[in-house]
């Protein structure tokens, strides 16, 4: 080939791009992240998921006859007065399965077929609470929080008031559904 004739671009052919180690390390770590993302992903999604398609008004369940008093089941017929009862119902977590499990809740009867179901756990960390007789009120015994009979704070440090669980009588039955969080 003489240098002077012309050469054509399309017949050079040029070599194949080298990975410098600048472009194997952008490479190799953009794959790490997407591993984890994608490996993040799966122990986050199933759980977000589930709860979109979750039943939120499902699971009436009875707590006690209200007109008669039956053996093991709570009196609630006398008005004014607080009642400790508890209930089982299937819980579903998103990554064990469904267990029963027994919820303690406390029952005020204010009179007729009108009641308040408190949460049997103190707003501030959780603890369980204890109602007084002599007082009137829910006692915390962890951190001192006192609550009166209508669930409202009195003392100590929970951030509201006791949480309530949605209610209905059917039938001269006591059933409680949705757990709601006390208003601040």
């Amino acid at each position: 080939m003489d240098p002077t004739d012309e050469v054509s671009l399309d017949t050079v052919e040029s070599p194949p791009p080298a990975v410098t180690r600048r472009r194997f390390l952008i490479w190799s770590g953009s794959c790490a992240a997407g591993a984890v993302v994608v490996g993040l992903g799966a122990i986050a999604v199933p759980p977000a998921v589930a709860t979109m398609f979750r039943d939120q008004n499902a699971g009436w369940t009875p707590i006690g006859r209200v007109d008669s008093l039956e053996p093991g089941q709570p009196d609630l017929s006398t008005p004014g007065t607080v009642v400790a009862s508890s209930f089982s119902r299937t819980v579903v977590d998103a990554f064990m399965p469904a267990e029963k499990q027994r919820t303690p809740v406390f029952i005020v009867s204010e009179g007729g077929d009108r009641f308040t179901v408190f949460d049997s756990r103190c707003t501030h960390l959780g603890c369980p609470l204890a109602w007084s007789s002599t007082s009137h009120e829910f006692l915390c015994a962890c951190h001192g929080a006192v609550f009166d009979q209508r669930g409202e704070i009195k003392g100590g440090p929970p951030p509201r008031p006791l949480d309530r669980y949605d209610w209905k009588v059917d039938n001269g039955v006591l059933y409680v559904g949705r757990l709601r969080k006390g208003a601040s």
